[in-house]
């Protein structure tokens, strides 16, 4: 994991929409911070970081894009075209991120099934080693849609649920701000937790 390094600077404020004492701000969980010093999420602007707008499947795709890229190479260098997150979709579909044909539109919101699915295969799986013990989720079952990327994240600690129970919400929308704090979990396994036991 040593391709992911600093190549940003984060100043507290400098993203006029992200209240850094909320959860995912730098006086609690960095996330955004991380994101942004990382170079892996950018905001509609300069200033703005739209943390509870939907994240889309196209910037899911870029992120997961940008990972890979750097993780197997040490950079990202990706030009932009016409739509937006074409060459991310190439490059995701030429490296197995995702498939031809997984998503007809990559402007919708994507769900936090389909982030799981997507982030999961932004790395080998030799990188998610679990540290939690999983044997079932409140709202989570074989049937549900990416069921196997979703425990993975849950043993290697990147998805902690939003109760004590790891209920997972798989059809919601995924915010930005929480897609933030997955992808750093993703790239940071110091971050991830660990010692959890989910089901009986």
């Amino acid at each position: 994991m040593g391709n992911f390094l600093q190549k940003n600077t984060y100043t507290p404020r400098m993203i006029t929409d992200v209240n850094e004492n909320d959860w995912y701000g730098y006086n609690n969980q960095r996330v955004v911070a991380r994101v942004y010093e990382y170079g892996l999420m950018q905001g509609n602007s300069p200033t703005a970081f739209n943390p509870r707008g939907n994240m889309t499947v196209g910037e899911a795709v870029a992120v997961a894009a940008r990972v890979h890229s750097i993780y197997t190479t040490g950079k990202e260098n990706f030009v932009e075209a016409s739509p937006w997150y074409q060459v991310y979709v190439d490059y995701a579909i030429n490296n197995d991120i995702i498939k031809s044909g997984d998503f007809t539109s990559y402007t919708r919101a994507a769900t936090r099934a389909e982030m799981a699915y997507i982030f999961s295969n932004a790395l080998p799986t030799a990188e998610f080693a679990p540290k939690n013990t999983v044997s079932s989720l409140p709202d989570v079952t074989s049937g549900t849609p990416y069921y196997s990327s979703i425990i993975t994240l849950y043993r290697a600690g990147i998805l902690t649920g939003s109760d004590d129970r790891g209920t997972f919400s798989p059809s919601s929308n995924i915010i930005r701000a929480e897609a933030a704090a997955i992808i750093s979990r993703v790239i940071l396994p110091d971050t991830r937790g660990g010692g959890k036991t989910f089901g009986n």
